[in-house]
């Protein structure tokens, strides 16, 4: 994504709690998240999302130590009331803000899946599923040690 620092898109997929990932550098964010090493040596953009997702607008997706292709469905527990909760724990601002990385290296379809996606260290994230609007707060590329700070 070669979006700079300020501009506002849409994005979906998957999002984390901003307290996860603020102040980690770029090695330490592909561990917590569970990319494969060298997934942000050319850097990554961060964005913020503008409002705080509904629940039908994101799924549960557990634990990033759980790649979204090993990941099974939850049983025994009630799904809406947890997306209800999870919903109340957002924030549109502070370390509860959900953020999205968008690495500078894409998705590479020729790479196994467990290789590409091992179990991350474990941070929640959740998974957008509808368009919701963010802006950029930064764009790291010093790897592997380049810091995510947000500018806001």
């Amino acid at each position: 994504m070669a979006l700079s620092f300020g501009a506002k898109t849409q994005v979906s997929g998957y999002v984390t709690k901003e307290k996860f990932l603020k102040g980690r550098t770029l090695d330490e964010i592909e561990r917590t998240l569970g990319y494969h090493p060298g997934r942000l040596a050319n850097g990554a953009t961060f964005l913020k999302l503008d409002r705080v997702p509904k629940p039908g607008e994101f799924s549960l997706a557990g634990y990033s130590q759980v790649a979204d292709h090993r990941a099974t469905p939850p049983t025994g527990i009630d799904v809406d009331k947890v997306t209800q909760m999870a919903a109340a724990s957002f924030s549109a601002d502070g370390g509860d803000r959900l953020v999205k990385v968008f690495p500078a290296i894409g998705h590479d379809a020729a790479m196994a899946n467990d290789d590409q996606y091992p179990p991350g260290a474990g941070c929640p994230q959740w998974k957008l599923t509808a368009k919701i609007d963010a802006t950029v707060v930064a764009v790291v590329s010093l790897y592997p040690n380049g810091r995510y700070f947000p500018a806001s």
